[in-house]
């Protein structure tokens, strides 16, 4: 029998099914490389997703009540001015008309009885008896989700719609002297919680399960479902620290990611006790995984058959193995691709001539244009128009530099979405050569809500500035007109009761009985203190010397008169010879003096100092104010002002209304300093 040579034997048998075996070994690996690679790599997004996610809905939930509790801080102010209900009543109903999640808006007096509100409902009813009022008395208030029960019957007939759930925003108002006035209140409708929670979902079809849920501080489920974890893992979780991932199992041992976010009200004294629970099951974060390895499986054995059947009729040409860089770059590029695909940012790609190269699934979804119609696209249709002339010459400038990445503009640039809507994007850039050709990439993230947001707080702001502004003029203007009433009138009648007071004690007869002469001593007396009364309230309502020798003259005098009530403290003024004959604005004099008479009682009151020094120094459009005491001094957490007292909350109003800072510095012991400082350019900048 002819034996085949073992050199034959290996090209007739063993050459021919190298392939195969190479595209069996390749396709363990691959799966390995995917389990171990793409698996982990999806896992570890899950879990930043899942913060991420909590972490948004929390925050944006938080700027959404930070405005509400703002825009009700604002309509409470109005109660210091004095203003008529109706005007009132206007205000509360445009601020309801303009924002959907208000139902409704009240204010009531001290006994609790609501007396302006939105639509009239319930103006009359006293509400003294229900959470939304005892509490708000007190400080601001924030009231979980509860049914409506008072609302009911006059939304129905008012024909409003009745929401499900409410939740209420309360607090103090008080009136121009600072006195509590009552409280006001708003229900907002939870609608706009539950939209909010959608919108930060994002569309069904992308979300593989992740689920989003509002909590109460007690573990219990206000809005959206529990994740599907155990009760002992929902209470590892409830107890675990905020804004971290943790894994936990369920009744079936299918592993979950959780994080869990609280919502706080930035800027805000409101506490709220809500948190945001995010989850996903991990089977659905690797779901894509399996996907790919079934395909890969599938694929991979049909591959596997084909080359084994092949292979003995071209066993030459296909045991050739493909080179270990091919199957490396190969991994890498699917690697690669299954990280871009899955990116919560949108990756785009163009070449040196703005052509769209790569436009991935986030893309697609952030300006709205299917990825497949994005290939071979100019960048600019993603552009707004004000900036599409300029762009190609950027990415000329940036292709031809010696820079690999940097951040694009600013670090924020426009885009335009298919729909028309611009959109505020956090943007870098890089550059790479493939094959010879530059090949400029950009990563984008959708900042937009974050920058409304941001815009809107801004806007909030310069309008508590507004509103600050007109209450110190009106004020100013109420003190001026009482100290001119003080003056013209009761002054005057005092001055006419003294003369005819002294014109009839010289008719008197010298015989007078004793009793008679001690009731005209003492009535002489009374009229004596009664004029000095007079006099006195006119100093504290209308500063002596300020309008007419200005503001170094007017403390000069201040502590001149304090001098006595302050012993044994020293009070002392120091104005630099710059300042000496300089005048200021009206109203920045007028806001330094007040600031600088608070700062003093301040000193007096409080600081068991052995000095107190005032400063002046100033400049044509520049001044700055410092009071300084050698007294024991204060905490950093009292540096905002001590509670249950408006001293250093005036000093910032009066500061903020002519566009100057108030800064407080001090420690125990080392005495405290307080220091205003007006710039005119910097307050025209505030001003417009």
């Amino acid at each position: 029998m002819q034996t085949i040579p073992p050199r034959d034997r290996v090209l007739t048998w063993v050459l021919p099914l190298l392939p195969a075996a190479v595209a069996l070994l390749l396709l363990g690996l691959g799966i390995l490389s995917i389990e171990r690679i793409v698996g982990d790599e999806l896992a570890r997004r899950s879990s930043f997703r899942v913060e991420q996610t909590a972490q948004l809905y929390a925050d944006q939930l938080s700027r959404l009540l930070s405005r509400r509790a703002a825009e009700i801080h604002l309509l409470g102010e109005m109660s210091r001015a004095d203003v008529r209900a109706d005007t009132w009543r206007e205000q509360m109903q445009r601020l309801k008309s303009s924002a959907g999640s208000f139902v409704w808006i009240g204010a009531t007096d001290l006994s609790g009885q609501v007396e302006v509100a939105t639509d009239r409902l319930l103006e009359g009813t006293s509400i003294a008896e229900r959470r939304v009022y005892v509490n708000g008395r007190q400080r601001p208030w924030f009231g979980s989700l509860h049914p409506p029960v008072a609302l009911v019957e006059p939304l129905q007939r008012s024909g409003y719609p009745v929401p499900a759930q409410l939740a209420d925003i309360a607090q103090p108002i008080h009136d121009a002297e600072g006195q509590p006035r009552g409280v006001i209140a708003t229900h907002l409708d939870t609608r706009d919680f539950e939209q909010l929670r959608e919108h930060v979902l994002g569309p069904l079809e992308a979300r593989r399960f992740l689920t989003l849920a509002l909590v109460d501080d007690a573990g219990r489920v206000l809005l959206g479902e529990r994740p599907a974890v155990t009760d002992d893992g929902w209470l590892t979780l409830l107890s675990a620290p905020t804004d971290t991932p943790v894994a936990l199992q369920d009744s079936e041992e299918e592993a979950h990611y959780l994080s869990r976010s609280a919502v706080q009200p930035t800027e805000s004294a409101l506490r709220i006790g809500w948190q945001v629970v995010a989850s996903q099951p991990l089977h659905a974060a690797l779901a894509p995984v399996r996907q790919l390895e079934r395909s890969l499986i599938g694929w991979g054995g049909v591959t596997t058959l084909l080359l084994g059947l092949a292979g003995f009729a071209v066993s030459r040409r296909l045991a050739r193995p493909y080179s270990e860089s091919e199957l490396r770059l190969r991994e890498q590029g699917e690697v690669l691709s299954a990280v871009i695909n899955s990116a919560s940012d949108a990756v785009i790609s163009v070449d040196a001539t703005g052509r769209i190269s790569l436009f991935n699934p986030a893309a697609a979804r952030i300006f709205g244009h299917p990825a497949e119609r994005m290939i071979g696209q100019p960048l600019d249709a993603l552009l707004p128009a004000e900036q599409r002339a300029a762009h190609l010459g950027y990415l000329q400038r940036f292709a031809e530099s010696q820079s690999t990445t940097r951040p694009m503009g600013v670090g924020r640039v426009g885009g335009l979405r298919a729909d028309g809507e611009v959109l505020d994007l956090e943007a870098s850039i890089s550059q790479i050569t493939v094959r010879g050709h530059k090949l400029l990439t950009a990563i984008l993230r959708d900042v937009t809500e974050r920058v409304r947001a941001e815009r809107a707080l801004a806007q909030y702001q310069l309008e508590l500035s507004e509103l600050t502004q007109r209450l110190l003029h009106q004020e100013k203007q109420t003190t001026r007109k009482l100290a001119q009433t003080l003056h013209d009138q009761l002054g005057q009648t005092l001055g006419a009761i003294r003369l005819s007071y002294d014109a009839l004690c010289g008719l008197m007869p010298p015989d007078m009985p004793p009793k008679a002469r001690e009731r005209e001593y003492k009535l002489g007396e009374l009229i004596n203190t009664a004029n000095a009364e007079v006099r006195q309230a006119l100093v504290a309502l209308r500063p002596p010397l300020l309008d007419e020798a200005g503001l170094p003259a007017a403390l000069e005098s201040e502590i001149l008169a304090r001098a006595a009530a302050a012993e044994p403290t020293r009070l002392r003024l120091e104005v630099a010879p710059s300042a000496r004959e300089l005048r200021w604005p009206a109203d920045v004099e007028y806001a330094a003096f007040m600031v600088a008479r608070e700062a003093l009682a301040n000193a007096m009151l409080h600081a068991r100092a052995t000095e107190v020094v005032v400063s002046v120094e100033g400049a044509p459009g520049y001044l700055h104010l410092r009071v300084a005491d050698d007294g024991v001094g204060l905490d950093k957490d009292m540096a905002a002002g001590r509670p249950g007292h408006l001293g250093m909350v005036g000093m910032r109003e009066r500061a903020l209304a002519i566009g100057a800072r108030v800064e407080v510095q001090g420690s125990p012991g080392a005495g405290t300093v307080i220091s205003l400082t007006w710039e005119a350019a910097a307050a025209s900048a505030v001003a417009q």
